[in-house]
């Protein structure tokens, strides 16, 4: 007999997953190189199994945010580079270069205390604030630092600057190009005083899909490698969703009769209530959805709120067959019934980003 599939667990289209960074990568220059943002995880998704499909697939490299996450990717992609955000402090030189990772400097205090902890020069980026306001240089501060503390910096060996736009959904085409002006004065001071500047990176995932001014030497994409995108450009670069399936089984039945002694809180008329194994430390919404539902034999099975930790209850009323360890599908195909990821979060009144940011570590991924 074949060992139980996890219940539950979450079901990820690699198929899918090649096919979208196929479709960006086919968007680009010849010469400008599509590293991969898979921070937080991978989205999700898993940062170390989406690395090796992706460098598998031709990724020039990567980039993640935490080094748990880099250190994933590195296990899944020895040969590639992996870019670490800023964020990371220089207490944690010794795992960064374990992991021969590339570091972000993001700022003079940056600079010098990574400069102090590592042992052996080591590329790194140069992070430039053109609007964002998180990490990175300011216009003048850039232009200081690059003239009066980088020659002292003996350990920074600057390969590349990036940038993260300030990107807004009604922002003007101004505005980007107001950004882009002065990304474009930073990156001339950075080559006049960084003969080895390797990568210049500004696109990324809102703006890959139409900004060809910003594609420089690099692309950093995140989500879209996941299918996640308004529908519009979803529809324009044919992206497949990678989450494909969100599957547990039904543990218990309980039939209610006019013996059942508390209802309190059930819609009338319901018959027959199911409990199912996915609950809101799952990644199920807290508070249920008006008109949630899933799939039971191949039918619709309403939630019956409130939701709990680790589980939730399925109105089985007009499913009398419906047994114990019947699966129960939140997201896929089952029998000619299905479930599609941006179905789902419609239903559940989330964004597809939320949805994925929702996936739990502990619930088992299965990499069809």
């Amino acid at each position: 007999m074949p060992a139980p599939l996890p219940s539950p667990r979450y079901e990820i289209d690699t198929a899918a997953i090649r096919h979208n960074f196929g479709r960006l990568r086919g968007l680009l220059p010849a010469g400008v190189a599509a590293f991969c943002s898979l921070k937080r995880d991978g989205y999700g998704f898993g940062a170390g199994p989406v690395a090796a499909i992706l460098a598998a697939a031709g990724a020039d490299g990567f980039a993640a945010a935490r080094l748990d996450d880099a250190a994933a990717i590195r296990a899944a992609a020895p040969d590639k580079p992996v870019l670490l955000y800023g964020g990371t402090l220089a207490e944690e030189a010794a795992e960064a270069e374990a992991l021969d990772l590339t570091v972000t400097i993001a700022g003079e205090h940056d600079a010098v205390s990574w400069n102090a902890a590592l042992r052996r020069p080591r590329p790194v980026f140069l992070k430039v604030d053109v609007g964002l306001l998180r990490f990175g240089f300011g216009e003048a501060e850039l232009a200081g630092f690059l003239e009066t503390i980088l020659p002292q910096c003996d350990r920074l060996h600057v390969v590349g600057v990036y940038t993260h736009l300030s990107e807004k959904p009604d922002a003007p085409a101004e505005a980007i190009a107001a950004q882009k002006r002065i990304f474009d004065r930073a990156v001339d001071l950075c080559r006049r005083h960084c003969p080895a500047l390797r990568w210049v990176c500004a696109s990324s995932t809102d703006t890959v899909h139409g900004e060809r001014d910003l594609d420089y030497s690099m692309v950093d994409v995140g989500v879209l490698l996941f299918g996640l995108s308004p529908p519009a450009k979803r529809a324009a670069l044919c992206l497949q969703p990678a989450l494909t399936g969100i599957r547990t089984r039904l543990t218990a039945i309980r039939a209610i009769g006019p013996e059942t002694p508390d209802t309190v809180g059930l819609p009338a008329g319901i018959r027959s209530f199911g409990i199912a194994g996915f609950g809101w430390g799952d990644g199920f919404p807290k508070r249920t959805p008006d008109g949630a539902w899933a799939l039971v034999r191949g039918q619709r099975a309403p939630v019956v709120g409130p939701p709990h930790l680790e589980q939730i209850r399925l109105d089985l009323t007009g499913i009398p067959d419906a047994t114990v360890g019947d699966e129960v599908c939140l997201l896929g195909r089952q029998g000619d019934a299905g479930i599609t990821m941006y179905e789902l979060a419609a239903q559940w009144g989330l964004k597809t980003e939320d949805l994925i940011c929702g996936m739990r570590g502990h619930v088992p991924k299965l990499y069809l």
